[in-house]
């Protein structure tokens, strides 16, 4: 990842979070402490961010309340090309007339170019995904009821009766905070309580994750590794990380990173509000 890029996603962090540590920027960006301490530095000497002790502080800090993960935005830029294969992998699951469910998230979201051309019932708690399904296909595309997250795109609501208990889908897409040995995990538990009606809806789960995602760690295990049919990952997974997968009976497939233009793709139009 280009400089450029990478400090702009450390802006849009920071703006969104308010506070961040450096390495909470390490895991979401991939490159070094000292990388980021050097951006941090740089960025601050040019007036964008203040250097904290460990991490870096919004010159205008958010005071409302927000959910604890990433603004969507700042996320689809993070392994961009991995996340695009993997989507790519996930649609060739589908089949005509199938009836799916496809939780919000960046890698996700990016289903919808592959899934053009079916005729699917479709559940999304994906504010994004369910604009872009009807303006580009034929999909019948449910949404639950609740509140809008404009920064994440997501639809959420902390009551547990909505439409996600009067739908039924063959195959859960989803994707995570982190992936071990426990299950499926989070970090937010109005996110954890919606991904867990989600799971009550789908006969089975496939998970989207990047490699990433399989080096992370939460307190909050959304669903164990029995509960889960396939996971999707690319090349950067751990040898590890695999035999762990393997071990619990769980079909794995690896996939290239899809080199593209990100400005050439398909994009949603959320701002923070």
């Amino acid at each position: 990842m280009l400089e450029r890029e990478r400090q702009r996603i450390i802006l849009s962090l920071v703006e969104d979070r308010s506070v961040i540590s450096v390495m909470e920027m390490v895991d979401l960006l991939g490159a070094s402490e000292a990388t980021i301490r050097r951006d941090i530095s740089a960025m601050s000497e040019r007036g964008e961010i203040r250097r904290v002790r460990g991490g870096a502080e919004a010159l205008v800090p958010r005071h409302q309340v927000h959910l604890g993960t990433s603004h969507f935005e700042t996320e689809e830029l993070v392994c961009f090309e991995e996340k695009r294969a993997i989507a790519r992998a996930a649609a060739a699951l589908v089949k005509d007339g199938d009836s799916i469910i496809i939780n919000g998230g960046t890698t996700t979201f990016r289903m919808v170019e592959f899934l053009k051309e079916r005729n699917l019932d479709i559940l999304t708690n994906s504010f994004p995904i369910a604009a872009m399904m009807s303006q580009t296909s034929r999909h019948r595309v449910t949404i639950p009821g609740g509140t809008i997250y404009p920064q994440q795109g997501i639809v959420l609501s902390p009551f547990p009766s909505d439409m996600t208990r009067h739908f039924w889908g063959r195959i859960l897409f989803t994707g995570c905070h982190g992936l071990n040995s426990a299950g499926l995990m989070e970090t937010d538990p109005l996110i954890a309580q919606a991904e867990m009606r989600l799971l009550e809806s789908a006969e089975q789960i496939v998970i989207l994750a990047d490699s990433r995602k399989l080096k992370r760690n939460s307190a909050m295990v959304v669903a164990p590794l029995s509960r889960i049919a396939r996971v999707i990952t690319d090349t950067g997974v751990s040898q590890e990380a695999l035999a762990m997968l393997h071990a619990a009976g769980i079909a794995t497939v690896v996939v290239e990173p899809d080199p593209v233009e990100l400005e050439s793709t398909n994009r949603p139009q959320i701002r923070a509000v």
